[in-house]
């Protein structure tokens, strides 16, 4: 597959993430909600590895990209938790969005650490 592809395989997989922290504020489908967002979180990982191996940096990856995935874990754990209800599910969604902000900078970016 191309890089366009995968780019694009990248941001379908991350909307579907987000629909899931949406579907946390409704009151009812939040066994549906969880669904989208592992989907969601497989495909952009999935695209992500595939982007990478692409622009061959595989072998050698930059300190970036090991955040990217820490963020990813962040990013897949923050529904457990309003679910659990330890964390009110729009301060989760809030989460949700700044830890999204910093993925996208460091994805487009690609800042040297």
């Amino acid at each position: 597959m191309s890089l366009s592809v995968y780019h694009y395989l990248h941001l379908i997989g991350l909307i579907l993430v987000f629909v899931g922290f949406g579907g946390l504020l409704s009151s009812e489908g939040a066994k549906k909600a969880m669904m989208w967002h592992g989907i969601g979180l497989v495909i952009s990982l999935v695209s992500g590895f595939g982007m990478l191996a692409k622009l061959g940096i595989m072998s050698a990856m930059p300190t970036w990209v090991w955040i990217k995935v820490s963020l990813w874990l962040v990013l897949g754990f923050l529904p457990v938790l309003a679910k659990r209800r330890v964390i009110a599910a729009p301060v989760v969604v809030l989460l949700a969005v700044i830890v999204g902000a910093g993925l996208g900078y460091l994805g487009y970016f690609k800042p040297a650490f």
